[in-house]
C-alpha cells in the first residue's frame, strides 16, 4: 500500500454506518460536516425535509446555515453537545468530534418537532391556503419530541460522538499514519526493532514512511525511535529512584549502558546521572 500519503480527511466506512442506522432507527437526519462546514456524509442518502425546503424559502437558507454555524461554533469552544430550536421550531443538535482537542468535524441531528401543531407564525408565511396545506402535511411527517425525549436523544449523540472518536473512525491521513506508528513504537520498544519492520506492519515501502516522517513531521525514524526510547528511559527513572540508570535504559531498549550515556548526552545535553538528580 505504499505511495502518497494523504493528509485529507478520512472518514471510515462504519461512520456512513453509523450514520444510516441512527437515522433510521431515529427518524432523525443527521449529517456529518467537515471542519469547514462541508457536508462529508448524510444519514440514508438523503437531504432536507420537505418541511425544511419551505422554511428555507420563508426564512432565506443564508439564514438557517448562519443559525448552524453559530451553534457549531459554540459546541466547538464549550466541547458540549448543542441542542436548539431553529427558527421554525425544529429540534437541532449539533457535536464537534474532536480527538485530542483537534476538530475533525461535526455531527448534526435534528428535524424533530417541538409542537403537536403548526406555529401560528409559520402558518402566516405561507402563500396560500394549497400551500399551508402542503406545509402542515410536511410538518405532520416529522417525528415529535418532547424536551424530555431531546434530551435523551441528545446523550444517545454524544455516545454515538465518542465511540466515532475512541474508534479512530474520523481523521487525517496523515495523523492516522503517524499515530500507528507510534503506537506500534511504543509497544515494540523493548526489542530491535527496524524501520523495515514497522514499514511491514503498517503497510507501507521503507521509501514512503521515511519520506512520509521527514516531510510531514521533520524527523527521521532513528530520531523518532531515540526520542521514545529516551522518554521510557526518563519515566523509568522518575518512577523508580531506586532503579540503575543501566536498567532503565534497558527497558526502553538500550542494551548498552555506555551507548546509553552517549546518545542521552548528545540528544538532551546533559548525562542520565544530571537527569535523576534533578529529579531527586
Amino acid at each position: 500500500m505504499a505511495g502518497n500519503i494523504s493528509l485529507e480527511l478520512i472518514l471510515h466506512n462504519e461512520v456512513q454506518q453509523l450514520l444510516d442506522n441512527f437515522a433510521s432507527v431515529m427518524r432523525a437526519h443527521v449529517v456529518f460536516f467537515g471542519p469547514d462546514g462541508e457536508v462529508l456524509r448524510q444519514g440514508r442518502s438523503e437531504g432536507n425535509c420537505r418541511f425544511c425546503q419551505y422554511m428555507q424559502k420563508y426564512f432565506t437558507l443564508g439564514r438557517c446555515e448562519r443559525l448552524d454555524k453559530e451553534k457549531q461554533r459554540l459546541a466547538r469552544t464549550t466541547g458540549k453537545c448543542q441542542s436548539y430550536l431553529c427558527h421554525a421550531g425544529l429540534w437541532e443538535a449539533v457535536m464537534a468530534v474532536m480527538p485530542e482537542g483537534e476538530l475533525l468535524g461535526y455531527v448534526m441531528f435534528g428535524q424533530f418537532r417541538s409542537t403537536e401543531k403548526l406555529p401560528e407564525n409559520i402558518r402566516k408565511l405561507a402563500p396560500s391556503k394549497k400551500e399551508l396545506a402542503a406545509v402542515e402535511k410536511a410538518f405532520r411527517d416529522l417525528p415529535y419530541l418532547s424536551p424530555d425525549g431531546m434530551e435523551n436523544l441528545t446523550g444517545l449523540m454524544k455516545m454515538l460522538v465518542g465511540y466515532i472518536v475512541r474508534s479512530e473512525l474520523v481523521t487525517r491521513g496523515g495523523d492516522y499514519l503517524f499515530r500507528a506508528l507510534n503506537r506500534y513504537l511504543e509497544e515494540n520498544l523493548s526489542r530491535d526493532v527496524t524501520i523495515a519492520d514497522a514499514a511491514r506492519h503498517l503497510g507501507r515501502s521503507v521509501s514512503t514512511l521515511s519520506h512520509f516522517l521527514q516531510k510531514n513531521n521533520e524527523t527521521s525514524f532513528k530520531k523518532l525511535l531515540i526520542e521514545k526510547r529516551l522518554r521510557r528511559a526518563e519515566k523509568r527513572l522518575s518512577e523508580h529512584p531506586e532503579m540503575s540508570i543501566a536498567e532503565a535504559a534497558d527497558g526502553a531498549g538500550i542494551h548498552d549502558p555506555y551507548y546509553f550515556s552517549r546518545i542521552y548526552r548528545k540528544y538532551r545535553g546533559m548525562t542520565p546521572g544530571d537527569f535523576r538528580r534533578k529529579r531527586l
